[in-house]
C-alpha cells in the first residue's frame, strides 16, 4: 500500500491548507508548540516535493530570511489521487459500503455529514446517468 504522508505530515498540510496568510516554520512552531524544527522542517521538504505546497514569497522573520508556504492549485487534485489509490487498496480489504460509513462516521458534525451525504446522493445520480447513456449508445 502507498503510504504517502503520516498524521504530523497531514497536520502541518491542514494547518498550511486553512490558514488566512502563507505559513513560515517559526509561525508552524507556534500553532503547534509540540513540534520542533527538526520535526517539520524535513515535512515542509516532503510536502514540497509532493508538489502540495510552494513557497508563497520570502519574508524577514526577526533578522532572517524566511520562507512563507501555501497550498498549491495542484494540491486538490494530489490529494484526491492519494486518497483514489488509498481507496484502491481499502477496497480490496473491506466492501464499499464499509469504506463509505466509516466516512461518514468519521465526522461528528452532523450538519456537515447531511451535507456529504447529499452530495454523494447527487454524484451517485450523476453516475448513474452517465452510465446509462453511455449504454444506450452502444
Amino acid at each position: 500500500m502507498t503510504k504517502y504522508l503520516n498524521a504530523k505530515e497531514y497536520d502541518i498540510l491542514d494547518m498550511i491548507l486553512h490558514s488566512e496568510e502563507p505559513l513560515n516554520v517559526s509561525q508552524i512552531l507556534k500553532l503547534r508548540p509540540q513540534f520542533t524544527s527538526n520535526i517539520v522542517q524535513p515535512v515542509i521538504r516532503k510536502l514540497l516535493k509532493f508538489k502540495l505546497i510552494e513557497v508563497a514569497d520570502i519574508t524577514m522573520d526577526g533578522n532572517i530570511f524566511s520562507r512563507r508556504f501555501r497550498v498549491t492549485e495542484s494540491a486538490p487534485d494530489t490529494i484526491r489521487k492519494m486518497f483514489q489509490d488509498d481507496y484502491i487498496h481499502f477496497s480490496k480489504l473491506v466492501s464499499g459500503q464499509s469504506l463509505m460509513s466509516a466516512m461518514v462516521e468519521a465526522n461528528d458534525n452532523p450538519g456537515q455529514v447531511m451535507e456529504e451525504i447529499g452530495e454523494l446522493e447527487k454524484l451517485l445520480q450523476e453516475y448513474k446517468e452517465k452510465s446509462r447513456n453511455s449504454s444506450k449508445e452502444k
